[in-house]
């Protein structure tokens, strides 16, 4: 959300043929020659989690049988996704979301603080906010009682991220297919100094269990964003939310998928995917804040889950040429039309 998305605008042409190569993997990992679905797609231990045992097969090997039980569980997931933006991007970059992955959501809401008729359905003015980066700590803690107080019976599992943030949010659903809602869980991209925290630019995600933990904290006479402040060191709004969680006994959960890389990534393809690409820019701080070292790495060719979720500071352009590549682009020969989830009806708050 802030002015770093423009020195990132040079790797834009990379950025694409990144996106080209992460499909033509996924695209290797489920089909075999001569376009045959291969049933090594059973070997994936992320979707054992939502695949039935297999079976002896037979000449008709019942794959899209399979596969559909797996996308109505992934399906049956009830998620709300709030965007942080504000009056001065969200009509581009909100936009961008609200046009791609943002459809995907079953249901979708804009977080600012300025009433405009103008602005996108699903936007929520948040009284007494303010804008710009000093007033993030303050919008999220009253988007968060927003949710809480109007949807928290609605849905099960409850997604914040900022308006320049990629998600796929299947692969979101899928993640949570195999937890509990009624179980306290915050998920998504760890980073420690001083204390623990995840990153909100990357999103992060609370099962219906933890939004009302969260909320007895807010609503709570000794305000925990308030003494967050010392105990963190800072105002970051993420940093915050992680304090009043951590207050309520809500700890992070590792979002690593089963070969131990990353779903949720807090920058650019391109600065994951490429070594040492980070550390030359102003983010190189992460590589020392980053804390879950289960994770073989955070860059390179296998800093990143083939099912992952988000990336950060992501252009309104770069939002719907990833949603090209992750959605619509395939390769002849592949079946992997056959593995789309179904449309998912969103709805706008009025």
């Amino acid at each position: 959300m802030t002015g770093s998305s423009s020195r990132i605008g040079s790797w834009h042409l990379l950025q694409l043929v990144c996106g080209v190569l992460l499909v033509l993997l996924l695209c290797k990992k489920f089909t075999g020659q001569a376009g045959h679905f291969y049933p090594s797609l059973y070997r994936s231990p992320e979707l054992k989690k939502v695949l039935p045992p297999v079976e002896a097969r037979g000449p008709q090997d019942p794959v899209m049988e399979r596969m559909e039980k797996a996308r109505q569980r992934v399906n049956s997931v009830k998620l709300l996704c709030w965007v942080m933006t504000g009056s001065d991007t969200i009509n581009t970059k909100g936009r961008a979301v609200l046009e791609t992955w943002g459809s995907q959501c079953n249901k979708l809401l804009f977080m600012t603080s300025v009433n405009d008729k103008t602005q996108l359905p699903g936007t929520v003015a948040l009284p007494g906010v303010g804008e710009g980066r000093e007033g993030l700590a303050g919008k999220s803690k009253e988007a968060w009682r927003y949710v809480y107080k109007h949807f928290r019976s609605d849905y099960d599992w409850f997604y914040k991220c900022d308006d320049d943030t990629y998600t796929v949010v299947e692969n979101l659903k899928l993640m949570v297919s195999g937890l509990q809602m009624a179980k306290p869980y915050y998920l998504g991209f760890p980073l420690h100094k001083k204390v623990e925290w995840l990153s909100g630019g990357a999103g992060y995600i609370l099962s219906g269990a933890s939004l009302s933990l969260l909320e007895q904290q807010m609503s709570s006479p000794s305000n925990c964003m308030e003494s967050g402040v010392k105990a963190v060191g800072g105002t970051s709004e993420d940093q915050l939310i992680s304090h009043c969680l951590r207050r309520a006994n809500v700890l992070i959960t590792s979002s690593l998928d089963a070969h131990g890389k990353n779903r949720f990534l807090p920058l650019t393809p391109e600065l994951h995917l490429l070594k040492g690409a980070m550390a030359k820019t102003e983010y190189k701080w992460i590589l020392d804040v980053y804390s879950d070292r289960r994770s073989k790495q955070i860059e390179g060719s296998e800093c990143c889950s083939d099912l992952a979720i988000s990336f950060h500071y992501i252009t309104a352009d770069a939002q719907r040429t990833l949603h090209y590549l992750v959605h619509r682009l395939h390769v002849f020969g592949s079946w992997l039309s056959d593995l789309e989830l179904p449309e998912i009806k969103t709805t706008l708050a009025s």
